[in-house]
Order: C-alpha cells, then sequence, then structure tokens
C-alpha cells in the first residue's frame, strides 16, 4: 500500500512524491503576521502552495482530524449549548439562555489509499453537564416546559468516512445530506502571528434513526495550528486546537412543545492526543465506569474488509 502523503497537485512532469519532498523542505520561518485568505494575495504561503487546490485541501483536513499513517489519535471537546426563541421584543433573558454544558471524546484511525483517498474508522461520544457545575448530569429540568427529562448519553452514529478529491464518502447509522457532499473538499485559510486559522462550514439535513422527522443544522468547524505544520508535507498529523459552532434544532429528548419557536446554538473547543493517558482524567473514568464505553474507548479501531 502507498503510505506517501497527499498533497498538492504535481505539476506536469513532477510526480506526488517529489512534491511531497519538496514542500517538507520548504522553509516557512517567514510566517509572521501577514493575513491571507484563500481568494486573498499569497503573501507569505509557500511557492507551488494553491489553497483552492482539492488535493491539498484533502490533505490538510485529513491530517488535521488524525493521523494518516494508523495511529490512532484521541479527541476531547467540551461546551455549552445554548436556546434561542424566536420572537419579537422578548426580554433577554426570554430571548437566549444556557441550557446545559457537555463534554465530548472518541477515536479516531485513518489511512491512505492506494487512489490518494482517505478512508477513517472512528468511534465518539458525549456526556451532557451541569451549566453551573460542570457534574454530569442524567436528569434535567427543562427551562422551557418545567418538565423534568432523562439525559441520554449521545453515541455518534458515523463510523467512519473516505475523503476524496470529489468530497467525503460517510459510513452512519441514518441517512444524511450536506453541502459539502459531492464537491471537492473546500477550506478557507487565514494566517496571523505564526498561526494558521483553517474553517470549514456544512448545513445538513438527516434522519434520525427511529424518529419521524428530519433536523437541519449548520456546523462552522475551525481548528487553529502552526502555520509551519500546516506546510510540513512530512507531518501524518497536525497539532491544532479545534472549535465548533453549530445551530440546530431543539433535541428530541427535551420533549419541547410542537408550537415552540426557536433552535439551539452549541459551541465547543477541544483537541486531539495521542494516548488515552492524555485525556482528562474524570473524563477516562466516566467512561471506564460504563462497560459498554469503556470498550468503545479501548477496542481496536479496525478498518473494514
Amino acid at each position: 500500500m502507498d503510505k506517501t502523503l497527499p498533497t498538492p497537485r504535481s505539476p506536469a512532469g513532477i510526480g506526488r512524491r517529489d512534491i511531497l519532498t519538496a514542500v517538507s523542505l520548504l522553509s516557512v520561518a517567514s510566517l509572521t503576521g501577514t493575513e491571507v485568505h484563500a481568494s486573498g494575495s499569497r503573501g507569505n504561503v509557500p511557492a507551488g502552495i494553491d489553497l483552492k487546490d482539492p488535493e491539498f485541501n484533502l490533505s490538510v483536513l485529513s491530517r488535521l482530524q488524525g493521523d494518516v499513517r494508523e495511529k490512532v489519535t484521541y479527541g476531547f471537546h467540551f461546551g455549552q449549548v445554548f436556546g434561542i426563541k424566536n420572537g419579537k421584543d422578548l426580554p433577554l433573558t426570554e430571548y437566549g439562555r444556557r441550557i446545559y454544558g457537555y463534554e465530548g471524546g472518541g477515536l479516531r484511525r485513518a489511512r491512505i489509499l492506494p487512489d490518494g483517498s482517505v478512508q477513517s474508522v472512528s468511534r465518539g461520544w458525549l456526556f451532557y453537564t451541569d451549566p453551573e457545575t460542570g457534574e454530569y448530569i442524567d436528569k434535567f429540568r427543562n427551562p422551557y416546559t418545567n418538565e423534568m427529562v432523562d439525559v441520554p448519553v449521545f453515541r455518534a452514529g458515523i463510523s467512519g468516512d473516505t475523503m476524496t478529491v470529489k468530497g467525503p464518502q460517510v459510513s452512519a447509522n441514518f441517512t444524511m445530506e450536506s453541502t459539502i457532499y459531492g464537491r471537492p473538499p473546500r477550506l478557507d485559510y487565514k494566517f496571523f502571528g505564526g498561526q494558521a486559522f483553517v474553517s470549514r462550514s456544512a448545513f445538513t439535513r438527516w434522519q434520525p434513526r427511529g424518529l419521524p422527522n428530519k433536523r437541519i443544522e449548520m456546523t462552522l468547524d475551525v481548528w487553529q495550528c502552526k502555520a509551519a505544520d500546516l506546510f510540513d508535507a512530512s507531518r501524518s498529523h497536525i497539532p491544532s486546537h479545534t472549535t465548533w459552532t453549530s445551530q440546530t434544532e431543539f433535541q428530541t429528548w427535551l420533549n419541547m412543545p410542537a408550537e415552540f419557536s426557536g433552535h439551539q446554538l452549541w459551541r465547543s473547543d477541544g483537541m486531539r492526543v495521542e494516548r488515552i493517558a492524555d485525556l482528562p482524567a474524570h473524563f477516562v473514568a466516566r467512561c471506564m465506569a460504563d462497560p459498554a464505553l469503556k470498550a468503545a474507548l479501548t477496542d481496536p479501531l479496525v478498518f473494514p474488509a
């Protein structure tokens, strides 16, 4: 199997391995405070790099999300969930409120396929938390209805994907459509102070398993990393700090009245690490207390045959 990392599109007469070597040797020490947009001036972006090139974006995205040399990486993120109520001239306390927090994690393993696509397998889950104490919760009083509801542990329905220059192919236990499907990967870039800020937005509609109605959400992922790491093609993983923002409908377990008009706003921060021991101890302890989650965290990730 070809283990060459995905690289920018090769000019005529130059192989992808040659490009990998050349890019990895590029000096990016001059990346300082110049701001650069994919549609703007090149600034200090190394020569030969096209920020709109689907192959380059595939390489960047796959290495931000994990390690493409089949090494398992572990993610942890934490955030807050706000409720937004539609209406004119509402009191501010009625318009928006923080309703709960959450902590999530998971693991991911990726490999480069012979055609240059990147295949991954993954598992993920999250726990909801009390907005004041940060403690994990299994009961919650809905502030909009005053109903006490059971709080589930969320388990991701997506178990893997294959990223290609024509868009991702996702393996999930539900049906889904998204604005990132069927089109080349596009990322937006900005560089400042030696750092790279990489973002991707998507609008998604999916049919949750066992539920009658489809749901819609908007998501915005942002990765902050060292610009030197971004342009170092010899790196199989790009360490980064991630933020995730989502606007979506209220979760079904809240039992919101059908006539309620509003939405939820999610925001989280996180990063990936190389070992379970690098994850927060309290998060690992909570996972280990649940046999199913213990297995999810510690069982090997196996690529489909």
